[in-house]
């Protein structure tokens, strides 16, 4: 047990260290060589955290973050160029996520009227402008690859759905963390479309940066977590 927590200690501390040194390499020196490491280095090590934690280990969670780790090789490479494969990929990474999420959405006792409250139909009206003004800024960028782009918000958009009806619908601290992980992807996509076809902007790079590791790592959290989910009894506004 003293070696399982130990070696728990180390990966923790490695995944703080490789957080930090991509925060450093956005900020300061930008380079490409380095963001091709750190950033495929940071999602290895969530994924080994996911392994060392989970009671059960669920290899499709596995199979979303290395889709997740190709997906960012492409966006270092050349975002506009692989703009296509991108969204594609980040398209069935988000299918394979609410594919895992159907588990918890059956736990907190999925009915069709909780579709309908207040709470969830003004996050998702909210979320979805959010989404369609920053799908009209770029457009214009990918005439070529708009179907594609409009499959990605729409996976996302159901993505984020499962996220914020969990997390409304769930009486635990468990939740939390799927909310906080949806709240960032929803800002990195954003930021790092508007960064890349409209108006290029440092500190929306950084903020991308940061907020994809943050989302990453609280995803991961939550699907370690999962199975202790528990509904809320009644409804409530």
């Amino acid at each position: 047990m003293m070696y399982i927590l130990d070696k728990g200690k180390i990966v923790y501390r490695l995944l703080y260290i490789t957080g930090v040194s991509v925060f450093l390499t956005t900020v300061f020196m930008e380079e490409l060589e380095l963001d091709l490491v750190l950033k495929p280095l940071f999602i290895i090590i969530l994924s080994y955290i996911y392994i060392l934690n989970s009671e059960k280990v669920n290899y499709f969670v596995l199979v979303s973050m290395l889709i997740l780790m190709i997906t960012k090789i492409f966006v270092l490479l050349d975002f506009g160029k692989y703009f296509k494969y991108i969204t594609i990929l980040y398209a069935l990474h988000y299918i394979i996520n609410i594919f895992l999420l159907w588990e918890s959405v059956l736990l907190v006792k999925m009915q069709v009227k909780k579709f309908f409250t207040a709470q969830l139909l003004i996050t998702m009206i909210l979320i979805g402008y959010v989404l369609y003004s920053a799908t009209n800024l770029i457009i214009p960028s990918i005439v070529n690859d708009q179907v594609y782009l409009i499959v990605f918000v729409i996976c996302f958009m159901l993505f984020i759905s499962f996220c914020y009806y969990i997390y409304l619908n769930s009486k635990t601290v468990v939740s939390s963390s799927l909310m906080v992980a949806a709240s960032c992807f929803l800002i990195v996509n954003t930021v790092m479309a508007v960064n890349e076809f409209y108006i290029q902007i440092q500190i929306f790079a950084i903020m991308a940066s940061i907020l994809q590791m943050f989302g990453e790592f609280f995803l991961i959290k939550f699907f370690t977590e999962q199975q202790h989910l528990s509904p809320y009894d009644e409804e409530y506004f």
